[in-house]
């Protein structure tokens, strides 16, 4: 690899790029379709889906459009997506005394709904897609075992086919945690659709967005009434087909209040309109930037995406020889003027400190000390030593819907500028 002549900008030198990229993703796109929709409720002085002088019912379309989009018999939109992950959760009957098997590398609100669900959370090896390793999960199956959470990181689908053969065969539910790849599918399915249920988060980050909200979805009726009936109180009501309230059709339950307000549903129907050309869009800059940066293999390793034609294209990670290396790397391309980082800051789910401490709001330890879980599971550093590589040596840089040609020419100039360098 031949050493560009020009100078780092971390070192001095001029930066490739000037102009800050906007990487945003729905966010960025949010004009006047939203603004119109959102302006409808205000009027309509009907803000809570179930009834107002002039309800609008744009949580029942937001619904129906998911439905139909992905292809599912039942949606569910909730206020986050970890409410919709904690409804799952419910639905499905996880409760103090199981364990659930989670990827060591996630979002802690992945950990934080089992947590709260009262069941430990046992940690999985990721392999270089950073996504559930079956051969991690089939040794973590334990007879305390109740659920399979593959999380689809960041717009990257897992390799879902052997972790549905094994949940099959072992009799346990698998719950899809989407929350950052609505749109990305696995072999010509949407993620999100293959388990026992799947669930979608809509903040601020995500490919499309309503600032918070969430949905779950299943095509199975009972797991649909059941967190239906969580998320609104547990068994005053039960949420019908069409977004109606009914009268209870299953024993009550303790539950919640996870439901989505018609302004949060007013910008995700809009949002949702906009989700295959945002896909389109991400995915044409990521071709184009990768076209440039081939030539770097096997300097840099590409993350692996198990199915690349359903790949959400949000973002493009490579993993470099060390991990002072993969902090030099993300330090040079933001001198450069490119947006980069490491996911979570390269730390594993198990290092967070409430989760490493095993605290809960009680400050009574939570589901490790339910009298029914008493295998002491504990979480140290080195406890799933492939994650912890694959993170540490990993540098991502983020992919928009906006972005032109010459923004794609810039990201690969500037990964080939300090790639010489370092790497050369």
């Amino acid at each position: 690899m031949m050493v560009s002549a020009d100078r780092l900008a971390i070192d001095g030198g001029a930066p490739v790029r000037m102009t800050p990229l906007l990487f945003a993703k729905g966010a960025a796109l949010l004009g006047d379709e939203e603004r119109d929709a959102v302006l409808e409720v205000l009027d309509s002085r009907s803000l809570f889906r179930y009834c107002g002088p002039n309800l609008r019912r744009k949580v029942d379309a937001f619904e129906t459009n998911v439905r139909r989009m992905f292809g599912v018999r039942h949606a569910l939109a909730t206020s986050s997506g970890t409410s919709a992950l904690r409804a799952a959760l419910a639905a499905i009957g996880v409760g103090c005394g199981d364990e659930v098997i989670v990827p060591a590398f996630t979002f802690i609100a992945t950990i934080n709904a089992v947590v709260i669900a009262g069941a430990v959370p046992v940690f999985a090896e990721v392999d270089e897609s950073l996504t559930l390793d079956p051969a991690s999960v089939q040794s973590a199956i334990t007879e305390r075992t109740a659920a399979i959470l593959p999380v689809h990181l960041e717009n990257v689908a897992c390799e879902m086919d052997p972790l549905l053969k094994l949940a099959k065969k072992r009799s346990l539910a698998l719950i899809e945690d989407a929350a950052q790849a609505i749109g990305a599918s696995y072999r010509g399915r949407p993620v999100g659709t293959l388990g026992d249920a799947g669930i979608f988060s809509l903040g601020f980050e995500k490919t499309i967005t309503s600032g918070e909200g969430g949905v779950l979805v299943t095509r199975d009726e009972r797991l649909f009434l059941r967190a239906a009936q969580y998320h609104d109180q547990g068994g005053q009501f039960v949420t019908l087909y069409g977004g109606a309230r009914g009268a209870v059709l299953a024993r009550p339950l303790v539950g919640e209040n996870l439901r989505m307000s018609e302004l949060t549903a007013a910008i995700a129907v809009a949002q949702l309109a906009r989700l295959p050309a945002i896909l389109k869009a991400m995915r044409a800059a990521k071709a184009r930037i990768l076209a440039e940066l081939r030539h770097l293999q096997p300097a840099i390793e590409l993350r692996h995406v198990p199915d690349p034609e359903g790949d959400g294209a949000s973002s493009i990670t490579w993993f470099v020889p060390t991990p002072p290396l993969a902090r030099r790397f993300v330090g040079a391309l933001r001198a450069e003027g490119v947006p980069a980082a490491q996911f979570y800051n390269a730390q594993p789910a198990y290092a967070a400190p409430a989760i490493a401490a095993r605290q809960t709001a009680s400050g009574k330890g939570g589901p490790w000390n339910c009298e029914e879980h008493t295998t002491g599971v504990s979480y140290r550093p080195g406890l799933c030593p492939r994650t912890e590589d694959l993170i540490a040596r990993s540098v991502t840089v983020p992919v928009g819907p906006l972005y032109a040609p010459i923004d794609c020419d810039d990201i690969a100039a500037a990964v080939n500028k300090v790639a010489s360098h370092l790497l050369g």
